[in-house]
């Protein structure tokens, strides 16, 4: 370790290593290399690059609730399909089927006041969901399959430390659905209509009628790789960033937009 890498503490901050002029140094060179790719790549790409849909204005053309795939684990199955388990996290409109109308707020209420539920904008939402996709192209079925999984809402507190993501469990429940690969790529896979989320469980006395559920539709866009730039490809046929936020450990990841019926 450099004698320049020294204990320090600032205002607000925990104890730690001041990094020394050589780390700094790279640090800064890295940032600026990965600007200048991302820079002479949207460049190259030019106006057929658009910004995330993630950023539009106005909550009627936003989806519902936006999910990223965090980690998933795939096999191949001898009779053709694609068999997948992942583990997704994303947030839901408030009002919407994965957030009702003042569950945050009957959250802060109803834990114990050491316990101090923060409430956010959004729900907060994480999902195990399977996949078994037909990617037999000599099938019938190509490109066809059926989606299923376990939801959990998830809000944030102290006393699961506010740092980390939110894991305090206010609402959960199943999904089902069915699937289509529409573009030639296999960069988008539809959620088709008749898909539905089960509410099977809510904090005790939220006011919610259980079972509930809600039909649903989506759009799964896979990323990939432009001129050196991590893209999805809209329903408009336009390449759309991959945001820093949109990625998992550095990775990409495949996001998913959900609208409710």
């Amino acid at each position: 370790m450099s004698a320049a890498a020294v204990a320090v503490t600032h205002a607000g901050e925990a104890p730690g290593l001041a990094p020394d002029p050589w780390t700094k140094g790279c640090h800064a060179m890295w940032t600026r290399v990965s600007s200048v790719v991302l820079l002479t790549g949207m460049t190259l790409l030019g106006p057929t690059l658009g910004t995330s849909e993630a950023t539009h204005g106005g909550d009627d053309s936003r989806p519902a609730a936006v999910f990223y795939e965090l980690t998933e684990e795939a096999v191949f199955r001898p009779d053709g399909f694609r068999d997948a388990t992942s583990a997704l996290e994303g947030k839901a409109r408030e009002g919407s089927a994965l957030c009702p109308d003042g569950l945050q707020a009957y959250a802060k209420r109803f834990f114990p006041e050491a316990i101090a539920v923060k409430m956010t904008p959004r729900c907060r939402v994480v999902a195990i969901g399977r996949s078994v996709v037909d990617v037999n192209p000599d099938s019938r079925g190509f490109g066809s399959g059926e989606i299923s999984g376990s939801f959990w809402v998830v809000v944030n507190s102290v006393a699961t430390n506010l740092t980390d993501a939110a894991e305090l469990v206010v609402m959960n429940g199943s999904f089902t659905g069915q699937v289509q690969v529409t573009d030639t790529a296999g960069r988008i896979i539809k959620i088709l209509p008749g898909s539905v989320f089960t509410t099977t469980w809510a904090l005790p006395g939220f006011p919610l009628s259980l079972p509930k559920s809600a039909f649903f539709t989506g759009t799964f866009r896979l990323p990939f790789t432009v001129h050196h730039v991590a893209v999805y490809l809209s329903d408009r046929g336009r390449l759309v960033p991959v945001l820093p936020d949109e990625r998992a450990l550095g990775d990409p990841t495949v996001r998913l937009e959900v609208n409710f019926d």
